[in-house]
């Protein structure tokens, strides 16, 4: 009986042990789930993040590929206008060159205008001076043969300047036609009443074979010439003048003991290439000057192939 009351009043605490573990439990779950849900909230941000660098990172490998593009455009661009620029100094240089050859071309043909109107002014003088002696015989009736000689010489020069007239004029085609040809060849160039051809564009180095380049430019010369020439009277006694010369330095070449040797023969050489092209021998003229005529006084190489030259010019016989 004591025992059955001791158990009746003893404390059973099984029931709130169990209720506080489980709220334990329970706050644990809920602990538990909130980190869990936490990550889960995190890694989506991280995998955000992620996938945002990513394309920030493709982004910037297209930005650093377009900079690169743009890097070898600006290279290629700034090629370009190096080459543009040098291409314009090379206009700019083509151009005061044309404009020196089309200065020296007004200069030639004023010079030939004052020439033609000397010309005209020594016509109409002998003319004048011709009507007086004509007159002067007539009205004394001289006959003597020193009056007679005079009238003949009067009359000579009379003709001789009517054809230095009309050769001038068939010069002026000559130089006109030579001039189309030539006009856009560099080492050509007038001087006066001559065309100068640097020898470098005949003949190889100490050589006096013509080059085929060389013959091609005889070959151009000699088509001018037969066609001028063939509008020529026979009364008026013209030539082409082929002038050889050379620089100063001594000859090389076993050929020729001396540069005067070899600027005559160069002449000639251009000379019997022009009568194989059909222009008559009596109409030509070789000449060779060696080193003693230069027309640059410099001794670089730039005078000195100036130096070496080949010269023609349409004069009378």
């Amino acid at each position: 009986m004591f025992l059955r009351r001791r158990n009746r009043d003893e404390v059973d605490i099984w029931p709130g042990f169990v209720d506080a573990l489980s709220t334990v439990l329970l706050v644990f779950i809920f602990v538990l789930v909130g980190f869990i849900a936490s990550q889960v909230y995190l890694s989506g941000i991280i995998f955000d993040k992620n996938s945002s660098l990513s394309d920030v990172k493709g982004k910037l490998s297209d930005v650093c590929r377009l900079l690169n593009l743009e890097k070898d455009k600006n290279t290629e661009l700034s090629s370009k206008n190096d080459d543009l620029s040098k291409q314009i100094l090379e206009l700019n240089a083509t151009v005061a060159n044309l404009q020196s050859m089309f200065d020296k071309e007004e200069a030639l043909k004023n010079k030939e205008h004052e020439a033609k109107l000397s010309l005209e002014e020594k016509i109409e003088e002998l003319t004048k001076n011709l009507k007086d002696v004509m007159a002067a015989l007539a009205s004394e009736h001289k006959t003597s043969e020193e009056q007679k000689a005079a009238l003949e010489y009067i009359k000579k020069e009379n003709v001789k300047l009517n054809e230095l007239t009309k050769l001038s004029s068939y010069r002026s085609e000559f130089f006109d036609k030579l001039k189309n040809i030539v006009k856009d060849k560099s080492g050509i160039k007038i001087a006066g009443d001559r065309f100068i051809f640097q020898s470098e564009l005949f003949f190889d180095s100490a050589s006096d074979e013509l080059s085929e380049a060389g013959e091609q430019q005889v070959s151009e010369l000699a088509e001018i010439i037969k066609e001028i020439g063939a509008k020529i009277p026979e009364n008026i006694k013209w030539i082409l003048r082929v002038d050889g010369h050379t620089d100063a330095r001594p000859i090389s070449s076993g050929k020729f003991s001396s540069n005067w040797e070899l600027s005559a023969s160069r002449a000639i050489s251009v000379v019997k290439s022009l009568i194989k092209r059909g222009v008559a021998p009596k109409n030509l003229v070789a000449a060779g000057f060696g080193e003693n005529q230069p027309i640059a006084t410099g001794k670089d190489a730039k005078d000195l192939a100036k130096n070496r030259r080949i010269e023609f010019k349409l004069d009378e016989r």
